[in-house]
C-alpha cells in the first residue's frame, strides 16, 4: 500500500483514502482491458493482412518472412524470430499433423510481436504499399513512413500501460484520459465502426470521473 499511502499523505484519513484509491486503481485497470482488447485485435489483424498480401496466407511459415525478422543476440528482451517459431510450434501441435492454422499462430503471438512489426525496417517491404489501405481513416496527408512511426510510438505506450495492468501495478498517476485517447485513435485509424462499438461499450471514461 506504500504507493497509495504516499499519494494520500497529509489527508485527514490517509489509510481510508489509500484503500479507496487502491480499489479504484483495480477497477480502472479492469476497465482498460476492454479497449486494449479491441486495439490489439485491430492491430494484429492489420499486420496479418499486410503479411498475407506480402507473403501469402500461410505467412507464419514463410521463410522470406522468417528471415526478415531481426534475431538479436545477448540480453535483448524480445526476439522476434524466436517468438514466431514458438507460435508456429503451438499452431502445429494444435493441428495434430494436419495443416497448421495461421489464425492459431496469430493467437499465440504477443503484443510485443505486433508492435515490433512497426519498426522502420519494414517500411519498404511491408508498409509503404499497404499501410494507407489497412488504416484507411488515418490522416490522408501523413506519409506512409510517418504513419507507421506514429502507430509504433502509440503501441509502445499502450504496451507499457498493458504490462502495468497485467502485473497489478499502480496506474492512477498516469494521464489515463490520454492513454484511452491513444487507444481509440488507433482503433479509429483501422475502422470507424469498431471504434464506435468500443466507445459505446467501454467504461473507462465514466470511471475516470470517479477517481478518489
Amino acid at each position: 500500500m506504500g504507493t497509495y499511502l504516499a499519494a494520500n499523505a497529509g489527508q485527514p484519513s490517509p489509510l481510508a483514502n489509500a484503500i479507496s484509491l487502491y480499489a479504484w486503481n483495480a477497477a480502472i485497470s479492469a476497465a482498460f482491458m476492454h479497449p486494449l482488447h479491441f486495439c490489439e485485435v485491430a492491430i494484429r489483424n492489420a499486420v496479418s493482412e499486410a503479411l498475407t498480401l506480402t507473403y501469402g496466407p500461410q505467412w507464419p511459415w514463410s521463410q522470406g518472412f522468417y528471415y526478415s525478422l531481426p534475431d538479436p543476440s545477448g540480453s535483448q528482451p524480445f526476439k522476434p524470430r524466436q517468438a514466431l517459431m514458438a507460435a508456429r510450434q503451438k499452431a502445429e501441435n494444435s493441428a495434430g499433423g494436419g495443416q497448421p492454422s495461421t489464425d492459431k499462430a496469430i493467437a499465440e503471438m504477443s503484443f510485443a510481436f505486433w508492435e515490433s512489426m512497426f519498426t522502420a525496417r519494414y517500411d519498404h517491404g511491408l508498409w509503404t504499399n499497404h499501410i494507407k489501405n489497412l488504416f484507411p481513416n488515418a490522416p490522408a496527408t501523413i506519409a506512409p513512413h510517418a504513419l507507421r512511426s506514429d502507430i509504433k510510438k502509440a503501441l509502445e505506450a499502450i504496451r507499457k500501460l498493458r504490462n502495468r495492468i497485467a502485473h497489478h501495478e499502480p496506474i492512477f498517476s498516469r494521464e489515463l484520459a490520454a492513454d484511452y485517447a491513444r487507444i481509440a485513435r488507433l482503433v479509429r485509424y483501422r475502422c470507424h465502426h469498431t471504434a464506435e462499438w468500443m466507445k459505446q461499450s467501454q467504461t473507462v471514461k465514466s470511471l475516470l470521473l470517479t477517481k478518489p
